[in-house]
């Protein structure tokens, strides 16, 4: 499903309470990083749910009333459901497609502050300063002077209870609206993570805390591994006993180990649209675990365990993405003789970092302009995005990456 017609239909229904406090969330902190579009869309489907109660309703009526194609109708869509404010359901009847969304309830500021991945998004879309000031702006103040002493009455000073009384011991077979929110959907799936644990061993997904699965799902995707191989090292690398159940170091290195023992997956595929050689280097740099790209260029010999303990550190440490630490990797890898230079790999993606570089093509412009600069070269062309749906090279390859020539000529020459 790619698309949406204006002749669906739809529903909708609300999985938890949304007040007023909701929606200046939703508009000064999920708004930066889905779009006015989206947080729009979220706004009159919680809208229509109170004014129509559950009735069925024209996608055509929506479009109209919004001003939205359908084209961009459904991009909206998407940013909601990639964070977790609706669920989409889809069924089709005689050729014709109804919808169910459900509405989940942003998160409480707290919840997205202290969630890494939403604080980190905001960041990028708004900057640190400004992401610091809307922090502050919710920020709770409940230090009490010491001159002061509570003297606020307990439950039991006002009520007498008596817990014979049958009243406590009703029970209502009712799914009651309360406060829920939905998890933002990942290309890890945790289900399926603690599926194959638990058909594997006697652990429960309850072992697991929150900042557990975060730190699993990180080197999940920092080593290229899917749901059932990280199940298996997990389980092996679990400890019944003591206070902490999992040593992350441990499962680093079995991680490694799985990496460095295991053949080089197929490189090739991408979402990038476009047959230029400059789709097929983002391709790369996107779609490639940082473990098996060093691997790659390697020409299929396992990566040294320093090396990954370097991509680990970019990953971990500057929270970079996949694409952004390849390139990482190649630049100083061109720049360094074929050596891998923990500080010269650091002093890179702190220049990063602090330029604000959020996409691997604002890595690839960066670090172009910067050799090009040290170099006392012709100012560069800004590297454009793929565009979709063409076969013109607008920029070759040689173009984009003159640098990366040498590494061609030395990796061909041994």
């Amino acid at each position: 499903m790619d698309h949406v017609s204006k002749n669906d239909f739809y529903e909708i229904r609300v999985a938890s309470l949304i007040t007023n406090l909701d929606r200046d969330s939703l508009l000064e902190l999920y708004q930066p990083i889905i779009g006015a579009p989206a947080a729009s869309l979220y706004l009159t489907l919680s809208t229509q749910n109170k004014s129509n109660g559950g009735s069925i309703l024209k996608t055509e009526q929506l479009l109209k009333s919004m001003q939205l194609s359908a084209g961009e109708f459904y991009s909206a869509r998407r940013y909601l459901e990639a964070v977790g404010l609706i669920r989409t359901y889809e069924s089709v009847f005689e050729d014709v497609r109804c919808y169910i969304y459900v509405i989940y309830s942003p998160k409480s500021p707290k919840a997205f502050f202290d969630d890494t991945l939403f604080k980190g998004l905001l960041i990028l879309s708004v900057g640190e300063k400004e992401a610091k000031r809307l922090a502050n702006k919710w920020k709770v103040n409940l230090t009490i002077p010491e001159e002061y002493h509570e003297v606020s009455a307990s439950f039991l000073d006002v009520y007498k209870i008596d817990y014979d009384d049958p009243s406590f011991r009703k029970e209502f077979a009712t799914t009651i609206l309360g406060r829920d929110h939905g998890r933002a959907k990942l290309e890890f799936n945790y289900d399926l993570f603690f599926g194959y644990v638990g058909d594997n061993s006697t652990i429960t997904a309850s072992s697991f805390k929150k900042k557990d699965m975060k730190e699993i799902s990180r080197l999940a995707t920092l080593f290229g591994l899917d749901e059932k191989r990280m199940a298996f090292i997990v389980a092996d690398e679990y400890i019944s006993e003591g206070p902490t159940h999992l040593d992350f170091e441990r499962i680093k290195n079995r991680c490694e180990q799985e990496i460095r023992f295991s053949t080089v997956k197929n490189v090739e595929k991408s979402n990038v649209s476009g047959d230029s050689e400059l789709a097929k280097k983002i391709q790369l740099m996107e779609e490639t675990a940082p473990a098996k790209f060093l691997q790659y260029l390697q020409q299929g010999t396992k990566p040294a365990r320093s090396d990954l303990a370097i991509v680990n550190s970019l990953s971990k440490d500057y929270g970079f993405g996949n694409g952004i630490i390849n390139t990482i990797v190649e630049y100083v890898l061109i720049k360094n003789n074929n050596i891998l230079s923990k500080n010269y790999c650091e002093k890179i993606a702190s220049s990063l970092a602090r330029e604000g570089v959020a996409t691997t093509v604002d890595a690839m412009n960066y670090l172009k302009k910067l050799a090009i600069n040290s170099s006392s070269k012709k100012k560069v062309s800004k590297v454009s995005e793929p565009k979709k749906e063409t076969n013109n090279d607008e920029i070759s390859l040689d173009e984009m990456n003159e640098l990366l020539n040498d590494l061609e000529v030395k990796k061909n020459g041994r």
